[in-house]
């Protein structure tokens, strides 16, 4: 495993290709939430200063991942609850566009949207995505890294596009996010989506949504609440709008506030590994496993491959104690900082008898 990651992950017996499901969590992590659980049963706690205030850290740790400043995160609990408040600036009538076979937590606030706003959605190939924007475009929602395969959005590009239209840009970075650059402010982002129980490694809870700054006008907080305030601490009743924070807080959401204490220790984890290292790990491993299956590499830390018996297939790698997913004939397999080339060659070694290769051109 990545030497950073030696550690915090002494006591894994397995190995896990599954990230794409979930992140394990750094030991760090785990002996936080566990004296968490301690003080919560003993009474102990300070709810703010012990476990609410975590999620201001969080917010400090994430912003250099997804490429914005601090001042444009929001905290949130799924990508479904940030997307609705993203598309909540959609203008009537301004078109949708959105890949085919996009996952269902950022396409569902975005079709009811459209249908409130008598808007139309159009439909596109994920890879012709920059190429497919007109002046009619409001709207482009897309996965940076695909869940169902691990290819990858060009954010320059689309970027470009979306400058040249006019359009808003709407971005999934779930499956990106701490591994690859987003950099959202470079690329001109509008809105940055996350959920952190996968590539981020923090419990499931928590999540976040990155509104550039020219944005707060136009997208109101629909979900607003005490947190969102300018002071969230001394200001719980009768409030107004003027009382919400200048910044993307007045977004934020009632944290559940053990979650956000583990995520801060594993995104402190993630932040004490260099960025250019973390992606050239990930990346490099399920390129290697590509390269040695035949597959398609993806730029992504998720390889996923065809095989001619999926159920087979499975069986076998839990029978050599090796986790990975995957839907109907193909296999997903995705790599951390707790992966390493030994991994590589344990899946290559099982699964090259089930794999179907790619033809020689």
């Amino acid at each position: 495993m990545h030497p950073a990651a030696a550690a915090e992950y002494a006591a894994l017996d397995r190995i896990y290709l599954d990230t794409a499901s979930y992140g394990l969590p750094p030991a760090a992590t785990v002996a936080v939430l566990r004296a968490a659980l301690d003080s919560w049963a003993a009474g102990s706690a300070d709810w703010a200063a012990d476990w609410d205030f975590a999620g201001d850290r969080c917010r400090d740790l994430v912003a250099p991942m997804l490429g914005a400043p601090a001042a444009e995160i929001s905290l949130q609990p799924a990508v479904s609850v940030a997307a609705a408040i993203a598309v909540s600036s959609l203008p009537p009538g301004g078109e949708i566009v959105v890949p085919r076979d996009e996952f269902a937590s950022v396409v569902l606030p975005a079709l009811a949207a459209a249908q409130q706003r008598g808007a139309p959605v159009r439909r596109v190939a994920f890879d012709a995505l920059a190429d497919s924007l007109s002046e009619r475009t409001a709207l482009v929602v897309t996965s940076h890294v695909r869940s169902n395969d691990g290819r990858t959005q060009d954010l320059a590009a689309l970027g470009e596009a979306a400058a040249r239209a006019g359009a808003r840009v709407l971005v999934d970075a779930t499956h990106s996010a701490g591994i690859l650059p987003v950099e959202a402010v470079r690329h001109g982002i509008h809105y940055v989506v996350a959920a952190a129980y996968k590539h981020l490694l923090c419990p499931r809870g928590v999540a976040f949504l990155r509104v550039a700054a020219g944005e707060f006008a136009r997208t109101p907080p629909i979900a607003g609440s005490w947190r969102g305030a300018r002071d969230p601490y001394g200001h719980f009743y009768g409030p107004r709008l003027s009382d919400l924070a200048p910044t993307a807080a007045r977004y934020d959401v009632s944290l559940a506030w053990h979650p956000w204490l583990g995520a801060a220790a594993s995104l402190a984890f993630l932040d004490a590994v260099p960025a250019g290292s973390r992606r050239d790990w990930c990346t490099g491993l399920a390129g290697d496993l590509a390269d040695a299956l035949g597959a398609p590499r993806t730029s992504s830390s998720i390889v996923t491959l065809p095989v001619g018996d999926a159920a087979a297939a499975r069986a076998e790698l839990r029978t050599a104690g090796i986790t990975g997913s995957g839907h109907g004939t193909t296999l997903r397999l995705s790599f951390h900082l707790y992966n390493d080339t030994d991994h590589v060659a344990a899946a290559a070694r099982l699964l090259g008898r089930h794999v179907i290769r790619r033809e020689s051109p």
